[in-house]
């Protein structure tokens, strides 16, 4: 199989106008001639997540709030096979102002008005994938503590074990994946490795989190329907929530509901750092979408 020269990624970013039909947001490339979906090339170590929420602000100047990963396209360019992946971003507010040597203009447009833009196949391949998916529907981030001190190294109360060196690497480098999502609720498992993982990222939106046994590994192994009626309950949010937890308490909470739903789950255990992104309306999962961990 040949491998990836180019990682790339963007967004079919949009809204409900007056009418509350959805638009899509086009941009004209002058270097290229052309329209297209936002999107661009992955920097350095960025994630590929957050490659295309900066991209969207650097081409549009909007802030937006991503959902559902619309995952990817692969085609050949000039430095060999090129992989863009995307995700639904809904529009919330201008930001900022656009690069305009890069896009010189935007356009917002129904899907029946689509064909007058001579799109790439590519993009009219995403733009499909985008029109099946529900929009009403909200996320749940599962994460995975960061990795933590061995249990073997550790000689106190087992939730007293903090955060190894290489996990408050993984902390610092979750906020940009988490950013896009703009997340409004924050609970964690009252375990110390658990709560370090997120305290970056809660301080860097200057939001507080909760605190829960429920979702601690002792209590779910004592009483795991604590922990499963909790879960129940945030999955009613109408607001993007994040729980921090460990591997034996996630992949059963999700399970149960992802089997009743009939939503594929494409791995079925964390690593340190890992997530689901679950979405959901009301109680009903209708995706979960894997991130992994970031690179350190």
């Amino acid at each position: 199989m040949e491998s990836i020269e180019v990682q790339a990624a963007g967004a079919v970013v949009w809204r409900k106008n007056d009418d509350d039909l959805v638009e899509i947001l086009l941009v004209h490339r002058p270097r290229y001639g052309d329209w297209s979906l936002p999107k661009g090339k992955v920097e350095g170590r960025e994630s590929l997540i957050a490659c295309a929420y900066r991209e969207v602000l650097e081409e549009t100047g909007f802030e937006v709030r991503f959902g559902q990963h619309l995952g990817n396209i692969t085609y050949q360019v000039s430095e060999g096979l090129k992989s863009v992946d995307y995700w639904s971003a809904k529009y919330i507010e201008v930001r900022g102002e656009r690069d305009r040597a890069e896009i010189d203009e935007i356009a917002w447009v129904k899907f029946e008005s689509l064909s007058q833009y001579s799109l790439s196949a590519t993009d009219v391949e995403i733009i499909a994938r985008f029109q099946v998916i529900d929009l009403d529907a909200k996320t749940l981030i599962m994460l995975r503590h960061a990795e933590a001190i061995p249990r073997s190294e550790w000689f106190g109360e087992d939730t007293d074990r903090p955060l190894a060196t290489q996990g408050e690497f993984q902390a610092k480098r979750l906020i940009a994946n988490l950013v896009p999502f703009m997340i409004e609720e924050i609970h964690t498992s009252s375990a110390v490795r658990c709560y370090e993982t997120i305290t970056p990222f809660a301080r860097a939106l200057n939001a507080n989190y909760i605190f829960t046994d429920a979702l601690s590994e002792d209590d779910f192994n004592k009483d795991p329907e604590r922990s499963k009626k909790y879960f129940q309950k945030l999955l009613v949010n109408d607001h993007p929530t994040l729980i921090c937890s460990h591997n034996p308490v996630l992949p059963n909470l999700l399970e149960k509901v992802a089997i009743k739903s009939g939503a594929e789950i494409s791995v079925t255990k964390l690593k340190p750092s890992d997530s689901w992104i679950v979405h959901h309306v009301d109680k009903e999962v209708v995706s979960v979408d894997f991130m992994p961990a970031p690179t350190i």
